[in-house]
This record gives C-alpha cells, sequence and structure tokens, in this order.
C-alpha cells in the first residue's frame, strides 16, 4: 500500500523513466493491483517505492486468475435455446419442402 505522506508520488505513466515497459503494460499492471497506485481525482500516481516493489516480486500474475473459462450455459438459458429450437424448426421444415 502506498503511503502518500512518506512516499513521492509520480504520475503512472511516467514509471517508463524508471523502467522501460510500454504503456500498456503499466495499465495491465495497475489494473491488475501489481504496480500499486493512488487516484487523486482524474489522475492517477503511483511511487519510486511501488515501482520497485513491483520490481522485487517479478513478473507473477496476480491473485486475480486471467485463464478464460470455457462458456457454460445454465438450465434458463438451455431451456430457452431448447424452445427457440422447437419454436422455429417449422421454419426450416417448410423451407426444406419448398426446395
Amino acid at each position: 500500500m502506498i503511503d502518500i505522506s512518506q512516499e513521492t508520488l509520480i504520475p503512472v505513466l511516467e514509471t517508463k523513466k524508471l523502467v522501460p515497459i510500454s504503456t500498456p503494460t503499466i495499465r495491465r499492471l495497475t489494473a491488475s493491483g501489481r504496480l500499486e497506485t493512488v487516484r487523486v481525482g482524474a489522475k492517477v500516481f503511483t511511487s519510486k517505492e511501488a515501482v520497485a516493489r513491483m520490481l522485487q516480486h517479478g513478473p507473477q500474475p496476480s491473485h486475480q486468475s486471467t485463464r478464460q473459462v470455457p462458456h457454460r450455459p445454465n438450465s434458463e438459458a438451455l431451456a430457452a435455446s431448447e424452445w427457440l429450437r422447437k419454436r422455429f424448426s417449422r421454419f426450416s421444415r417448410d423451407a426444406k419442402k419448398a426446395a
């Protein structure tokens, strides 16, 4: 946690001057919580100490999983899709008869 009374705050995007990483990487690090930030109004700040702490821990994955979970429809979705299939199956049968 950043202690704003003891640490010097710098704008988050200025961390590129301390560490050679891209802007999208900085945004991913802040979104995942690996780079500690403080929001003051609309601006986001970090500290040199927070950057050093992030570098000490290395590129570890955050506590949140970034793995995509396969979609599993719930029972309501299955019931709705079955209803739609039955409701509109006559249209496909009519099209086959016309052909």
